[in-house]
């Protein structure tokens, strides 16, 4: 049996929170100083937390009972780190410099800003997970492993549709105590005069929100009822649904779109007075109750003591009349600062206990999981690709800086002759006819043509054609380029014609 995807629903339930949270901020920022922006994105993390839970426990990947329980309180620690930081951050500088007196008194954490934002996120994350539970319960009955009697089954199916109705009931009595709270909220702005020209906006978007949520609560738990007796639902069904669903929802927004900007006062003004003090009363009283019963907790507690005391009175029977002992003169005290190194050592234990937290909730999270052994790699290449790049701008820099060398002058061809003489010219000093350093190649070539026998000619040769290029500037023709080919073929041929009879 298919079961119905919680991401929209769970999607809807964390908006429509964060919406209120972003409203109550916004009232809170014009009566302070404190910017709740942060507070907004701190509901919307919790809101996003429980939607990652609910989404192990349908997968089965949450831990049972020890784990749970560990992982519950684990939670709660981050949830306080967080309202801290949150509150911290809140206030800007003030909290920056609020934190220097931490140190010595760390009592000064627990301030107003802190209470707030740490009520308002348990208030978050409890609203939260009761709602994606309730959308949870709509669900169609799981299949019995044993069958039941007609009247067993009876009951089993009653039961399954009383929870999805109190689930719907739920849900619909959350989204109307939730648009009390807004209208309240925006009195109190208007009271203010603080009302922003989005309040009508708002008022839609939360209106829309709240219909789409019931609207789907209610079909699911239909859909659900339906398919627990094992009825065949048409497509069309669904579809009819889905847009009567939004005619009603764009027709309600049209007309919250359609209001006037600056509305008027739900409550007259005659009648705000009387409900204020009404209120007053009401918390007046609640004062007075809360006070009675600590009272009450605080005598039970010393109840012990109250009895050692008459005890002790009634067994002494001394007639006398007890002197008072006057106590001793002390010295006035002199005003000590507190000492340092304690509160820093519990800050730093705060610090690392609260980092253990966030990494136990997030090395649970599911892209955590998938993306953990990937990072390396991200991280390799990230790394390979800013060397590149420095080296690229370091090069390209280093190149600016560079004097620009004059362009090497372009040099004519050397003749063939020139390079065939001094071919043969090296070809006879490899070849045992010695060259002194001193020598140059005409000296060379004056001294090696009388040892040279039948190669002389062809080195005369030559030595005319090297003349003929080099200092009358002749350039030779094909022919004779060809011509000098063969004058250096057979001199190298008779020279080693020459070394082989040497060496019979």
């Amino acid at each position: 049996m298919n079961q119905p995807s919680l991401v929209t629903p769970t999607i809807l339930i964390t908006g429509l929170i964060t919406l209120l949270v972003t409203l109550i901020g916004d009232t809170v920022t014009a009566a302070t100083d404190w910017h709740m922006v942060w507070l907004s994105g701190a509901s919307l993390l919790v809101g996003l937390e429980a939607i990652a839970l609910r989404s192990r426990m349908v997968a089965g990947l949450h831990e049972t009972q020890g784990g749970a329980v560990r992982y519950l309180a684990v939670e709660v620690f981050g949830l306080i780190a967080l309202a801290r930081i949150v509150a911290t951050l809140g206030q800007g500088s003030n909290g920056w410099a609020a934190m220097m007196t931490w140190i010595t008194d760390p009592l000064a954490a627990f301030d107003a800003p802190f209470l707030f934002c740490l009520l308002t996120l348990l208030t978050v994350a409890v609203l939260s997970r009761s709602g994606i539970a309730a959308i949870a319960a709509l669900t169609p009955n799981a299949p019995l492993k044993t069958p039941l009697q007609s009247l067993d089954m009876l009951f089993y199916r009653s039961d399954a549709i009383a929870r999805r109705q109190v689930a719907v009931s739920a849900l619909s009595r959350a989204v109307g105590w939730g648009g009390l709270l807004m209208i309240v909220t925006l009195g109190v702005q208007y009271r203010q005069h603080t009302l922003p020209l989005s309040a009508t906006g708002w008022m839609a978007l939360y209106l829309a929100g709240g219909l789409s949520l019931i609207t789907l609560a209610q079909r699911r738990a239909l859909l659900a009822d339906w398919q627990s007796d094992e009825a065949d639902i048409a497509p069309e069904v669904n579809r009819s649904w889905q847009w009567l669903s939004i005619s009603t929802i764009g027709l309600v927004l049209v007309l919250a779109l359609a209001l006037p900007v600056q509305v008027a006062p739900l409550v007259p003004d005659d009648w705000q007075e009387t409900l204020l003090l009404i209120g007053g009363i009401v918390l007046l009283c609640a004062m007075i109750l809360s006070f009675l019963f600590i009272g009450m907790l605080s005598l039970v507690a010393l109840l012990p003591l109250m009895l050692l005391m008459i005890l002790s009175s009634l067994m002494n029977t001394s007639a006398n009349a007890v002197t008072p002992i006057v106590p001793p003169i002390l010295p006035s005290s002199v005003e000590s600062t507190p000492p340092v190194w304690p509160g820093l050592i519990f800050w730093m234990c705060i610090a690392l206990l609260t980092g253990l937290a966030f990494w136990t909730i997030l090395r649970r999270q599911q892209w955590v999981k998938q993306g953990w052994p990937h990072l390396y790699e991200w991280i390799t290449a990230a790394r390979q690709q800013i060397k590149q790049r420095h080296r690229d701008r370091r090069w390209r820099l280093s190149f600016g800086r560079r004097p620009t060398a004059p362009p090497d002058p372009i040099r004519p061809p050397v003749d063939i002759a020139i390079t065939c003489y001094h071919a043969a010219l090296r070809y006879a000093a490899n070849r045992g006819y010695s060259r002194q350093p001193a020598q140059t190649p005409a000296e060379f070539a004056e001294h090696t043509v009388p040892q040279l026998a039948e190669a002389g000619e062809e080195l005369r040769a030559l030595t005319l054609a090297y003349h003929r290029a080099a200092y009358a500037g002749h350039a030779s023709d094909p022919v004779e380029q060809q011509q000098v080919r063969t004058l250096l073929r057979c001199f190298r041929q008779k020279i080693m014609q020459r070394r082989r009879v040497r060496k019979i």
